[in-house]
């Protein structure tokens, strides 16, 4: 390495303050451009800090142009992978891989060579992000337009009174003594593509219903048992109530618990159903479609069960959790993600069709971007890995 360790850390530092000259960018320019097995750490080191400080305190860098005064703007870094076992990336032009939008400090990476766009996204109406949208249906299958209803009381099923907050959020809630219904009655919520929606059941179980979601309930928990049934994504706060157990049922997989957090990703459209234990303790039992055999795992916190059309169900243990929360957190995030699992988000999000004129862009992403920015801006900080599009009305066309 041409520059030690201190001489480069004291360079990338006034870097990430605007205060290199010429001189010292192209210096550190020149030494991203080589890393090697003998600078490998110190460099990833340097970009682990940077990117933790945008996580966590999104206005702390504010990162200047890498064109050097004089001369041409440097295209989109090279991110090469050294193979498909190594972790760590090697950074050839390093510093403008992380994108930043205003200063909100968001940023996305493609992890394959690219050049800038030369174009902006071609836009013939823009899309709004999704919001707090969704569809009560009652016992009597009579139905609710939540993002719509007036705030208060909105409906009396048995012994449960439904209630909307300012929030925006559904609750149910019980007389303090009160005789359970001997037949249940079930309501239903569920969002549409470009909505989401938080409720509170009877028991004061807290659920969170990302978009195109479902959650089947009864209005009072009776019997032995507390079950819910759900599809879609859903994060899940258990109220704890250790004589009578939560059980989560979804297509192909069924989740025992009695006081948990954790999150269900069980869309059908998808191959693999995820469930990701936040905190608790979780059992997850799965039927393969093809032989009809059983199996179940326990998951610890920070374990995740996976169930994939026939293959056996399998715990990945050390999932990207941030990644799994995202969009209850008002995120897009992601960790090693193709442009298909990407667009289908968007495609959720935005309540929108996603084409592909030519090939598939190959490519994978790592990043995080606001959920609350129209398709547009959204857009944009995709195009600058080099992926083009334009947008025509409820329709996102990936040209390149």
């Amino acid at each position: 390495m041409a520059l030690s360790k201190e001489e480069l850390d004291d360079l990338y530092n006034k870097y990430i303050q605007n205060q290199c000259s010429p001189q010292e960018l192209e210096m550190l320019v020149n030494e991203l451009g080589a890393v090697d097995e003998a600078n490998e750490e110190a460099i990833t080191q340097l970009f682990n800090t940077t990117w933790d400080g945008l996580e966590v305190h999104p206005d702390k860098y504010s990162l200047p142009n890498l064109a050097l005064p004089g001369t041409h703007a440097y295209e989109t870094p090279v991110i090469g992978m050294y193979s498909l076992k190594r972790r760590w990336m090697r950074i050839a032009v390093a510093a403008s891989i992380i994108l930043i939008t205003g200063a909100a400090g968001f940023w996305l990476i493609r992890t394959r060579e690219t050049k800038l766009p030369t174009r902006p996204v071609t836009i013939k109406k823009d899309v709004s992000p999704g919001g707090n949208k969704a569809i009560l249906t009652l016992a009597d299958n009579s139905t609710i337009v939540l993002d719509n209803a007036a705030n208060g009381k909105l409906a009396q099923q048995g012994v449960a009174t439904i209630s909307k907050s300012g929030d925006g959020s559904l609750a149910y809630s019980l007389p303090a003594n009160r005789e359970g219904n001997s037949e249940p009655l079930y309501n239903t919520l569920r969002t549409p593509r470009g909505g989401q929606y938080q409720l509170t059941l009877s028991d004061g179980t807290k659920v969170w219903l990302n978009a195109a979601s479902s959650v089947t309930y009864p209005t009072s928990f009776t019997g032995d048992e507390r079950k819910v049934s759900i599809s879609g994504e859903v994060y899940l706060e258990v109220a704890r109530n250790a004589s009578k157990p939560f059980k989560v049922q979804t297509n192909g997989a069924e989740i025992q618990v009695l006081g948990t957090h954790f999150n269900v990703h069980a869309y059908e459209d998808e191959p693999a159903k995820k469930i990701t234990l936040i905190e608790g303790k979780v059992k997850v039992s799965s039927r393969q479609p093809a032989t009809g055999k059983a199996a179940s795992v326990i998951l610890k916190p920070g374990q995740q069960a996976i169930a994939a059309g026939d293959a056996p169900l399998t715990i990945d243990h050390s999932p990207d959790i941030e990644e799994v929360l995202a969009w209850k957190n008002g995120l897009f995030r992601f960790n090693n993600a193709d442009i298909k699992t990407v667009m289908k988000q968007v495609e959720r999000w935005y309540d929108v069709e996603v084409v592909y004129e030519g090939p598939v862009p190959e490519g994978h992403f790592r990043g995080k971007i606001p959920r609350n920015v129209m398709a547009s801006e959204m857009l944009k900080i995709i195009e600058a890995s080099g992926i083009e599009f334009r947008i025509e009305n409820k329709k996102i066309i990936i040209t390149k």
